[in-house]
């Protein structure tokens, strides 16, 4: 009787898996813009850098740790001119969220292309938890089915994670709706995710194999709506500035400088991922990366994270610059450098050197957006990556372009 019961269970979870269906859309393509808030709290590249140590599985260094507090101080203690009142454009770039609908109630979220969990802030969460957030109310949506046995545990950074049940919704971003899609409700939460109050959840754009649903995986958003797109793609179009719009189904040629440039992913892993071999700093020769790890493209990241060799080269040509296990730091004042790095075999991007100051930590000390993955066996590229480049994610051609912004 009891290999009966399971057999019909992971019938029934296989059936859910693969049962969502995306409405058809007269328009088969839509954008959503995201939306700029003036976050409460003080931006801490060490934290950012913590959190993608702790996405990735890595350890992160006492030092790197210990650091975070003292972070969260020196920028306490900025005045109020230096981006306290009025935003730095790098606090501003870091405050920018999407809206979507789940049952009808409408949440603001981060997309994600480093995750494949769609989990967001809900009843299930007590009022101290989820005060300043929207939150979602099983409910009240007539289109709600709990999963029943299911449960989700993921883990960010810096200690951050969130767990609890699973159900599906009918999920609308930017007008087009998949129903059936699973929606994964937090019941727990460590207090970085109560703090942040300008974020009611996270939408995972990577592949479904990572999806942390059990007994069950499941498939992310653009798996269940991609068949229904004009083209089977979405972009990032992250901007330094200004507000910037994911797009799927349609790539807009105007947000762009000449051709796409598209090098092949390797999902096994689960991630958006290619090879990045080579790189250059400044007006510098073109050098290789002996032992290059791959990359993986990562909208959910602040930072690039890359090999020790290739931050080392980079960070030698600033002065003053300190490179340690607490992460780089640099006079505030020193010149940057801009940073080419191949994206595949045939595109080398250029991120310009103001995108790698990430963080005043005092009135003298900067927080570098090029960091060191401490020999760990991937690089990480992130926000500081995207907002100089164009990004393409096509999944029926299992690839990722590039262009530079218009």
């Amino acid at each position: 009787m009891r290999g009966t019961c399971g057999t019909l269970l992971s019938i029934l979870y296989l059936f859910l898996a693969v049962s969502a269906a995306p409405t058809k859309l007269e328009e088969k393509s839509f954008k959503i813009q995201r939306r700029r808030f003036s976050s409460r709290n003080a931006r801490n590249g060490a934290a950012a850098l913590g959190r993608t140590y702790r996405k990735y599985g890595w350890e992160v260094p006492e030092a790197l740790s210990k650091n975070v507090q003292m972070i969260q101080t020196l920028a306490a203690d900025q005045d109020g001119e230096e981006g306290t009142v009025k935003a730095t454009p790098e606090e501003g770039d870091a405050a920018f969220l999407s809206p979507i609908k789940i049952g009808g109630q409408t949440l603001m979220v981060d997309f994600d292309t480093g995750s494949s969990d769609l989990w967001v802030f809900n009843t299930n969460l007590g009022e101290q938890q989820t005060q300043g957030h929207a939150v979602y109310d099983p409910k009240k949506s007539s289109t709600f089915k709990p999963m029943q046995g299911a449960s989700f545990k993921i883990s960010y950074g810096d200690n951050s994670a969130a767990a609890g049940t699973v159900g599906t919704d009918t999920v609308d971003i930017g007008g087009a709706e998949v129903k059936g899609q699973a929606v994964e409700l937090a019941s727990t939460i460590t207090d970085s995710f109560k703090r942040d109050v300008d974020s009611d959840g996270l939408v995972g754009l990577a592949f479904g194999s990572i999806n942390t649903v059990k007994p069950q995986p499941q498939k992310t958003f653009f798996e269940n709506v991609m068949a229904s797109l004009d083209k089977p793609v979405f972009t990032a179009n992250l901007r330094h500035h200004t507000v910037g719009s994911y797009e799927f189904g349609r790539i807009d040629n105007t947000q762009f400088k000449g051709d796409i440039t598209y090098t092949p992913i390797d999902n096994s892993q689960g991630f958006w991922q290619i090879e990045s071999k080579t790189f250059a700093v400044g007006d510098g020769q073109t050098q290789t990366n002996p032992n290059a790890s791959p990359a993986i493209m990562d909208t959910g990241t602040s930072l690039m994270l890359a090999d020790d060799a290739v931050v080392r080269s980079y960070w030698r040509q600033v002065r003053g610059a300190q490179m340690d296990d607490q992460g780089v730091t640099f006079p505030c004042d020193a010149q940057l450098p801009d940073f080419h790095v191949a994206l595949g075999p045939s595109y080398m991007a250029t991120v310009p050197g103001e995108l790698m100051n990430f963080q005043r930590l005092g009135r003298d000390t900067c927080f570098g957006g090029l960091q060191s993955n401490m020999g760990q066996p991937l690089q990480i590229y992130g926000d500081v990556l995207f907002k100089s480049q164009f990004t393409v994610f096509d999944g029926g051609n299992q690839a990722v372009g590039f262009a530079p912004h218009a």
